[in-house]
């Protein structure tokens, strides 16, 4: 008698410990794909120029640190451009054969820091926002024909939600915005001129997150 009650009394303090776990406290690292949704510069001459629809590699690390029904901490996050180049809405040349102006032809990677800060909704369900600064490294147009290594700077913002599917996973979908104006690296033309390009996308991310 005394067995079966133990076992018993065992099976029911395993039915009790939860499959999910929405998180916990400590470091996560998640992978996955990222969709510019729009993107864009802002020309002298009003041209507009967009990276081809393509999915992105994309890449994040941070800490976790719950309080309640809160959770924040510091991210880091990076994306590789398989093929950034820009496609040209209004004229059929490639971008750096109608160079008149300073805009990017193409971008290689993004990297963001940021803070994340976000609340439980109901009992798995999670919802964030996330601030921080961003640099992006691309070729900007310096000549007809020719292009140029640059690099901006500026802020990014997002706006996410999670939903766990295993005990120390989630899956992760996010809309970042950003918007690099400060030139850290000048795309340089032959003669030694300084060209000075903007950066601005939108940006959808999907990850699977995992925590440990």
């Amino acid at each position: 008698m005394k067995k079966r009650t133990a076992i018993c009394l065992l099976a029911g303090s395993v039915s009790v410990v939860p499959l999910y776990a929405v998180g916990e406290t400590g470091y996560y690292f998640g992978t996955g794909f990222s969709y510019r949704l729009m993107s864009a510069h802002r020309l002298k001459d009003e041209k507009r120029y967009i990276q081809r629809k393509r999915s992105n590699h994309d890449m994040v690390l941070g800490y976790r640190i719950e309080k309640g029904r809160a959770f924040f901490g510091p991210e880091i996050n990076v994306e590789r451009f398989r093929r950034g180049w820009f496609q040209d809405m209004h004229a059929s040349s490639s971008c750096d054969a109608i160079q008149n102006t300073s805009y990017y032809c193409s971008r290689r990677s993004t990297y963001r820091v940021r803070g994340i800060y976000g609340r439980k909704l109901g009992q798995r369900t999670e919802v964030y926002g996330a601030l921080g600064i961003g640099v992006m490294k691309g070729y900007g147009a310096i000549q007809q024909g020719q292009i140029s290594l640059g690099i901006n700077a500026g802020v990014t913002v997002g706006l996410g939600i999670q939903y766990p599917i295993r005990r120390n996973g989630m899956l992760r979908a996010e809309v970042v915005y950003d918007n690099f104006d400060l030139v850290v690296q000048h795309p340089r033309g032959p003669d030694g001129q300084r060209y000075s390009p903007s950066y601005e996308a939108t940006t959808l991310k999907l990850s699977y997150i995992l925590s440990f």
